[in-house]
């Protein structure tokens, strides 16, 4: 043993080193008993090696011991490794304090065939590790695998683990490192979700190879991880050479920085069987952009609209006051009945709004506000109310609104409620063209006939929302994908109307008049139990976007159990079938004063709780999203401006505040955070688990 080696040994260490040395050794001789891996297809533990030369062992952060005081020539070998037909991919988990370096796997021997590289970055510490993926070849049956390590002087890194994989398909996330060869590019850590490298220092003419890439039947689109600080440029996929068949290209725009990363798409032909994928870069002078990982689908790509990639939150629009001339004539929403509201007998609302910018309000029969102002709430039958709110969506960030709309009817017969719910609807479309926002109609089918649901929607959608009030002709109507979008909402619930024929029926009534439908279905959708009926799955994969609900569903302590159970496998089982997916992003939830439940039930731990889904979200790689609500004060999920402290509700009746967890938050803070949520989402600015809004 060469002890000059051993830069970062220190007594505690020697003393741990040593007595695992013990462990290992016992007392029959040198070589470890631990079994060596059997298949090169799982993952395998480095510490299992059969022989080794100049490493040693140390306990891990992640648990079991790794392979450390790893230097230029060092190996650990396993025999008996079963490549079986032979291997594509080959990964490790490594972590590096210093530059890093490379493993080399090879067969039989310490300089026998090479059959893969993984280049090895540091990584901040020599317990922060990351996962590196690099391309194999020319390995099957069994052998003898060495892991030979190379790079510079002293300590290069730590390895947990490693793992082959064979095939590399087209449709699975190919991350960009993981080349066979390449010309020009350099890798480097990403801020990206999910961690690891990214390619980096692009310019013009380099290009990478991955060699055996299965297309299968053939690919239709292509989407690419990336980010600039730079003008961007382009990205050409071309099959078995460098000047090869083009089968696609992406184009790159700037994003504002090295890290700000989103994700591009182009369309794909000509591909198909297993070929050698050349990945060539194009552009002006100097580096042009960084590259994390592309993707091929098999439909169209999900790009030119209103909707996708953007933040969307839903809108009511349903309170109304006596006095403010609709033909509702009393108070609707805030109250229990059409009277105004009054402390402990006709309060409906949970969370009270801030009321100072309003040019319209209307008096309530509560007591004065703490600050000694009197208790007035807002109309939202006024068009100065819309306006307000599209002015704020505007200012804050947040692309548009999905206009709730509830009791479709075949009935032409007017009504109070019809005439003030079309009225709204009109002024909503006036508001979104005068402050830029795009906004599109989500029909709730809640509550509605069982026997006439559907033709009640079909008719609502031609007579009055095309045909009379012309919502789909405003240049501020949002289109996908050249198409008018409309939401269904309740698709498959329950305890909403509608067999899965009947929900089928319509959305391809809707397909066949050129709109793009999103479908508002359970949260439990994809396993088709709990809140979802079981024979819709085929009803949900017709939707051209999916948006699960998830309000009142969890708490703080769920998102990442939500994150790992419903989100990510919500989202890749949607980009398998290429339907986009629009998950809802919450604030919190109560609603003791309309139903009598616990008062700040779901907490929003001054909107820790809402950045903590949208973080999960864009970690994985999703940047669409749908806010429940802009303007539900009644259920507590509103992020419009609301009371701030005691000084800013009635003093005669509990009204949930902002500072209701301990911590003061401005009025319009939850309007700041959902600007920061689609900032993230749209790779503006970095992916942090911590908001970066200020709570004042």
């Amino acid at each position: 043993m060469n002890v000059n080696k051993r830069y970062r040994m220190t007594w505690p260490r020697f003393c741990a080193a040593l007595l695992a040395a013990s462990l290992l050794l016992g007392q029959w001789g040198w070589s470890p008993s631990i079994a060596s891996a059997a298949s090169a297809f799982v993952q395998t533990s480095a510490s299992g090696y059969s022989s080794q030369s100049g490493i040693q062992l140390e306990t891990s952060s992640e648990g079991g011991q790794n392979v450390a005081f790893i230097d230029n020539g060092d190996y650990i070998a396993f025999s008996n490794v079963d490549f079986g037909s032979g291997a594509s991919t080959f990964q490790v988990r490594v972590a590096s304090n210093a530059s890093g370096g490379a493993v080399e796997a090879r067969l039989d021997s310490v300089n026998g065939t090479l059959i893969a590289t993984a280049q090895i970055p540091g990584t901040g510490g020599w317990q922060n590790w990351t996962t590196v993926t690099s391309n194999a070849s020319g390995a099957s049956g069994v052998h003898t695998l060495y892991l030979k390590f190379t790079g510079g002087s002293g300590n290069l890194f730590n390895l947990l683990w490693f793992k082959f994989a064979s095939g590399l398909s087209a449709f699975n996330q190919i991350e960009a490192e993981a080349y066979g060869s390449q010309s020009g590019i350099q890798t480097e850590p990403t801020s990206d979700a999910g961690g690891g490298t990214n390619v980096g220092f692009i310019d013009n003419g380099d290009y990478l190879v991955f060699n055996g890439v299965d297309f299968g039947s053939g690919a239709a689109s292509v989407q690419a991880r990336v980010a600039s600080a730079a003008g961007g440029g382009a990205i050409e996929f071309r099959l078995d050479s460098l000047t090869g068949t083009l089968i696609g290209t992406v184009a790159v725009s700037g994003t504002g920085g090295w890290q700000n990363w989103t994700t591009a798409n182009g369309q794909i032909s000509g591909a198909a069987g297993v070929r050698n994928l050349y990945v060539k870069f194009t552009g002006g002078a100097g580096n042009l952009f960084n590259l994390n990982w592309f993707k091929f689908g098999t439909g169209a790509p999900t790009s030119g609209g209103d909707v996708v990639g953007k933040l969307f939150a839903g809108y009511q629009g349903w309170f109304n006051a006596q006095g403010d001339n609709s033909p509702n004539g009393g108070w609707v929403h805030w109250s229990k009945n059409s009277s105004a509201p009054t402390a402990g007998s006709n309060v409906n609302f949970e969370l009270y709004p801030d009321t100072r910018e309003y040019s319209k309000l209307y008096q309530t029969n509560l007591a004065n506000l703490g600050n000694g102002t009197q208790a007035k709430l807002f109309s939202s039958y006024d068009q100065e109310t819309v306006n307000k709110h599209f002015e704020w969506m505007q200012t804050y960030n947040i692309d548009g609104a999905a206009l709730q709309r509830f009791g479709a009817d075949e009935s032409d017969t007017p009504s109070n409620w019809k005439t003030n719910r079309d009225s709204v609807a009109v002024k909503v479309k006036n508001a979104a063209e005068t402050y830029g926002r795009k906004f599109y109609v989500m029909y709730d089918i809640t509550g509605m006939n069982a026997s006439n649901w559907l033709n009640a929607v079909k008719h609502d959608w031609t007579t009055n929302v095309v045909n009379n009030m012309h919502l789909t002709s405003s240049s501020a109507y949002a289109k996908q994908n050249g198409k008018v979008v409309v939401c269904i909402w309740g698709i498959g619930f329950t305890d909403r109307p509608g067999t899965a024929a009947e929900h089928q029926n319509l959305i391809n009534w809707f397909k066949a008049q050129n709109v793009y439908v999103i479908g508002g279905v359970p949260t439990y959708w994809r396993s088709g139990n709990n809140d979802s009926k079981t024979d819709f799955m085929s009803v949900y994969e017709s939707l051209d976007m999916l948006s699960p609900w998830f309000v009142g569903r969890f708490g703080a302590a769920d998102v990442d159990n939500y994150a790992t159970n419903q989100y990510g496998p919500d989202f890749t089982y949607t980009q398998q079938r290429n339907i986009a997916y629009q998950p809802v992003i919450w604030p919190g939830f109560a609603w003791s004063n309309m139903t009598g439940g616990p008062t700040n039930q779901i907490p929003r731990l001054h909107g820790d709780f809402m950045w903590q889904q949208a973080y999960r979200l864009k970690q994985l790689g999703i940047s669409t999203g749908y806010i429940a609500m802009f303007d539900e004060y009644d259920e507590g999920t509103a992020i419009a401006k609301a009371a701030e402290n005691s000084a800013m509700i009635p003093t005669n009746q509990y009204f949930l505040t902002l500072n209701a967890d301990g911590v003061a938050v401005s009025s319009d803070f939850y309007l700041r955070l959902a600007g920061d949520i689609n900032r993230m989402f749209k790779g503006q600015i970095p992916v942090t688990a911590s908001h970066p809004t200020t709570h004042q």
